[in-house]
C-alpha cells in the first residue's frame, strides 16, 4: 500500500510539473478601429452604399489558468461592434419581410455585438506558446432599416460554435512578443471567421503590463443563424494594453 501510495504521488507531481504552478489571470481591454465590406440583407445590398461609419468598437478579453492539467482553462471575451449609415437606393432591395423601394433614403443600423465564452487548453508553455479549445460565441445584435415609410428590424441571437487557437512567440530577453490569435467555424455554408495578429511589449515586466498593437479581421458569410443574411468583412488596426496577475 505504501508503495502504491507513493506511485501516485509521484505521478501527481509529475502531470502538475507541467502545468502552471500557480492560478494566472490576464486581462486585455482594446479599441478596433474597423471598416465594413460586403454585402447584407436578402438581396445581398452592398454595405459601401451605406457608408458606414467606422467608429471605435471596445474590446475585453478575461483569462483565467490553473494548474489542474485535465480541466480546462477559461477565457471570456465581448465585443461592441455597432455602426450606421444611410442611402439612397438605386434599385429595390429586400431586408427580412420588407421591400425597400427604388429611390427610397433608408438609414441602416448594425450591431454585432458578441460575447465568446472559450475553454482551452495550453499545449505548449515556453518562449513558444500554443493554446487550443472550443468556442461558444453569443450574438446579441440586430440589423435595423428605416424608411419613412417602412421599418424592418432583423435580430441576430443565435449562438456559434467555433474552434479557437492561439500562438505566442517570445523573443527572449527583450519583452516583445508575437502573437497569432483566431476563432473560426463554418456549417451548412456559413462560415464565421475572426483573426487577430498582433505584437506584444511588456513594458513594465515587473507590473506585468503590456502594450498590443495589431490587425484583427472578422468575415460573417452566414444564411442560417436567425434570420440575418451576410456576406460581411469587418477588419482594422487594434491597440489594447494588458494586465497579467
Amino acid at each position: 500500500m505504501k508503495k502504491i501510495t507513493l506511485a501516485i504521488c509521484a505521478a501527481l507531481a509529475s502531470a502538475g510539473a507541467s502545468a502552471d504552478t500557480i492560478l494566472g489571470f490576464d486581462a486585455t481591454a482594446g479599441l478596433w478601429k474597423p471598416a465594413y465590406s460586403g454585402a447584407i440583407g436578402v438581396d445581398s445590398y452592398n454595405v459601401d452604399e451605406f457608408t458606414l461609419a467606422e467608429d471605435n468598437v471596445t474590446f475585453l478579453q478575461v483569462a483565467l489558468e490553473h494548474p489542474v492539467p485535465l480541466i480546462p482553462n477559461i477565457l471570456l471575451a465581448h465585443s461592441k461592434i455597432e455602426t450606421n449609415g444611410a442611402a439612397m437606393l438605386s434599385e429595390s432591395v429586400t431586408f427580412g419581410d420588407e421591400t425597400f423601394l427604388v429611390g427610397s433614403d433608408v438609414n441602416a443600423d448594425i450591431n454585432l455585438t458578441h460575447t465568446d465564452a472559450t475553454l482551452y487548453y495550453e499545449i505548449l508553455d515556453n518562449w513558444v506558446n500554443l493554446d487550443l479549445g472550443l468556442t461558444a460565441r453569443q450574438y446579441r445584435g440586430e440589423l435595423s432599416v428605416t424608411s419613412d415609410q417602412q421599418a424592418e428590424n432583423i435580430e441576430l441571437s443565435g449562438v456559434l460554435p467555433m474552434v479557437y487557437g492561439v500562438a505566442r512567440f517570445d523573443l527572449p530577453f527583450t519583452g516583445w512578443s508575437i502573437i497569432a490569435q483566431g476563432n473560426g467555424t463554418g456549417y451548412k455554408g456559413d462560415s464565421h471567421t475572426d483573426l487577430t495578429a498582433k505584437i506584444r511589449w511588456d513594458f513594465v515586466p515587473a507590473l506585468d503590463f503590456a502594450l498590443e498593437a495589431g490587425y484583427r479581421s472578422m468575415t460573417l458569410d452566414i444564411k442560417e443563424l436567425d434570420a440575418l443574411q451576410s456576406d460581411l468583412e469587418i477588419k482594422g488596426p487594434y491597440l489594447g494594453l494588458s494586465l497579467h496577475l
